[in-house]
């Protein structure tokens, strides 16, 4: 009987110890840390003035998904602080071998090397917004996916662009006799995005 207690003692100290070690290696599992940033400037050519908003935004403010014609890119700061959203679409046939590389913004300086499209919208009051579209304005730049892992589905990158001599985005008039010009800067970061996929 004495040799009997202390060996079931063994197996009881045995398991104990299997289960901390299991709750520990649970325990330790890390989970990536979703970022992401923006940033916008205008520069308006006549007065030379700038004006800046900086974004950090949360998993609900950016989406990356992907279906059978395009992978999107979002990044919209949530309103009324947040008053600039950017879109990014590749088409499929347009796509890197595992998502990774850089793609250059199509646009009309840049329409046959361009990989990207882009829209722009700029809030300006609660319902109404402004938009522009690559396709419809002259804008060079990229967004570069620099870190794509297919078992976790999660990307990294970063974007930057420059939108050319438009009509002030934050102008609530319709046709202004002399509307102010401005250049458009964007650029913004983004690190273990999600991919869902929609097809």
């Amino acid at each position: 009987m004495k040799k009997i207690i202390p060996s079931t003692w063994l197996l009881v100290i045995a398991f104990f110890t299997f289960s901390c070690d299991q709750k520990d290696d649970e325990s330790t599992t890390i989970v990536p840390k979703v970022e992401a940033t923006m940033e916008r400037t205008f520069n308006y050519l006549e007065s030379e003035e700038e004006e800046k908003a900086v974004y950090s935004l949360s998993l609900r403010e950016m989406q990356l998904l992907s279906d059978e014609e395009k992978l999107q890119l979002d990044f919209a700061p949530s309103r009324p602080t947040g008053n600039d959203a950017v879109v990014f679409n590749i088409k499929q046939a347009d796509l890197l071998n595992g998502y990774i590389g850089t793609y250059p913004i199509r646009s009309l300086s840049n329409n046959k090397k361009g990989r990207a499209d882009i829209t722009y919208y700029h809030y300006y009051n609660k319902t109404s917004k402004s938009a522009l579209f690559s396709s419809g304005n002259r804008m060079e730049g990229m967004i570069e996916i620099t870190a794509y892992n297919a078992t976790t589905g999660l990307a990294s990158g970063s974007f930057e662009v420059m939108i050319s001599n438009v009509t002030d985005p934050t102008s609530y008039e319709s046709n202004p006799t002399k509307p102010r010009k401005c250049n458009i800067n964007l650029k913004g970061s983004f690190n273990n995005l999600k991919l869902v996929n929609a097809h």
